[in-house]
């Protein structure tokens, strides 16, 4: 995950706040993947830009690593590419943390790629995740926990 808030980030959370009545001040702003470990970080932002992805997963020690501020329910994050360029809001509605061997089927469906099987989803989060643990320093294990954020689109709307 990688994002800062920028002007353009800023100015694309302020016309939400006021386009939708959205008294919130707080908010993340991230991209779902760090396009250091692959090429698809735009087309993840897209599917959640049209409603399509309504989760994300990240190995829980990345917020620690990355030092970035774990979400809760209820929260807000401004979707962003891999240019930082904001693409949606969307507000968390649950949280899991469960080994990665345990992630459901629904919860892989609910991610919107690929085939939205589990099969596929744990070829490319296992990729994925390997890869960030291998730059790390460390070897990835079926056993490390992950964070399974579920979420929906607030705007714009598609």
């Amino acid at each position: 995950m990688i994002g800062d808030r920028s002007a353009a980030v800023k100015a694309f959370w302020e016309t939400f706040k006021a386009e939708t009545g959205c008294e919130a001040c707080r908010y993340h702003a991230r991209t779902f993947s760090d396009p250091r470990f692959t090429p698809v970080t735009d087309e993840i932002a897209e599917l959640a830009r049209i409603g399509q992805k309504r989760g994300t997963a990240h190995l829980s020690m990345d917020f620690d690593i990355s030092d970035i501020p774990r979400r809760n329910v209820g929260e807000y994050l401004v979707v962003l590419n891999s240019k930082n360029e904001p693409q949606c809001v969307v507000r968390f509605t649950k949280m899991a943390v469960v080994p990665y061997a345990e992630v459901t089927e629904e919860f892989a469906e609910s991610e919107g790629e690929r085939d939205l099987t589990l099969r596929s989803w744990r070829e490319g989060h296992g990729r994925y995740f390997a890869k960030q643990c291998d730059f790390w320093g460390l070897t990835f294990d079926e056993s490390m926990p992950v964070v399974c954020e579920s979420f929906e689109l607030l705007w714009p709307k598609p």
